[in-house]
């Protein structure tokens, strides 16, 4: 029993045209404005959408959604959490139909604090997605919608939750700048990594969510994004640079919310006969920090 992948995200936001420009002018997602309330879901593959931006006065993450198989692995994963101690509810028809789901509960994840869902059978649209940028589209499908990366407090025991109750795997471990920065990554499908977690360091405290990665199929769309973002003087997290891990080539932009968002592509698959191995460092080159 596990989750098989990252299903969904959304986001409360304050600065909706910051956000809606960076979907549609870098990334080149298909937007979709909801009848009331001025909520934007997002889409970017053959999902009704895999994101959602929510006016607010404040900059937060309103949920991260894990998938699973099906109904039996969705209730085997409700009891694995409540067994836990997680106090788990059941989501009612008007949930179902803001996720575009057939069930769904909702639970705030011990290990990082934040507001999470797991649910089963997301809603498949008949035609197919064209992004908005002529971009070649997203790798996503049995992959998932990508990563995300959270600051934990309990690093020893966010593992033993991650992967004795939600069933994640270890992929592989990194730990540099002499020890001072730590991460660990783990998979539940052929992405090297739909989760990573790191112990806090410096002024960051747990419970921070880092950044969310989202993957390209094309090395050519992840450079022309990155020109748009200099062009546009987004701000940038880390230049673009290669993954000692995972091998990917991506870049991040700091979002309007003020966390990160990796975009990249040719991220390394794991399967059945995978070694965990520890790495010195981030980056096989680039991934540098914009000068002051």
């Amino acid at each position: 029993m596990s989750v098989c992948g990252l299903g969904y995200m959304a986001v409360n936001v304050v600065d909706m045209d910051g956000w809606l420009d960076i979907m549609s002018s870098v990334l080149g997602t298909e937007l979709l404005a909801r009848d009331e309330g001025g909520i934007i879901d997002i889409r970017l593959d053959d999902w009704h959408h895999r994101l959602s931006l929510y006016p607010s006065d404040s900059d937060s993450i309103a949920v991260v959604g894990w998938e699973l198989a099906n109904e039996a692995e969705l209730e085997a994963m409700v009891a694995a959490l409540r067994d836990y101690g997680v106090e788990v509810t059941e989501g009612g028809e008007a949930l179902r139909d803001e996720r575009k789901v057939t069930r769904v509960y909702a639970f705030i994840d011990p290990a990082s604090g934040m507001p999470s869902e797991v649910f089963y059978g997301a809603q498949s649209e008949k035609l197919p997605f064209i992004s908005s940028g002529g971009n070649s589209g997203f790798n996503t499908g049995d992959l998932g919608l990508g990563h995300v990366v959270y600051f934990v407090g309990d690093y020893a025991e966010s593992h033993r939750f991650y992967t004795q109750v939600m069933g994640f795997r270890t992929s592989d471990h990194i730990i540099w700048d002499e020890g001072e920065k730590d991460a660990t990554f783990y998979h539940c499908n052929p992405r090297h990594h739909s989760l990573a977690i790191m112990p806090p360091f410096g002024d960051i405290p747990p419970g921070t969510f880092n950044h969310l990665m989202l993957e390209s199929n094309s090395l050519n769309d992840v450079g022309r994004a990155y020109d748009v973002v200099l062009d546009k003087k987004v701000p940038v997290m880390m230049g673009l640079g290669k993954h000692t891990n995972d091998l990917t080539v991506s870049f991040y932009l700091v979002t309007p919310s003020g966390f990160g968002l990796e975009y990249g592509c040719n991220g390394r698959r794991v399967g059945d006969n995978w070694r965990v191995k520890s790495y010195d460092a981030p980056m096989l080159w680039g991934h540098r920090e914009p000068e002051d």
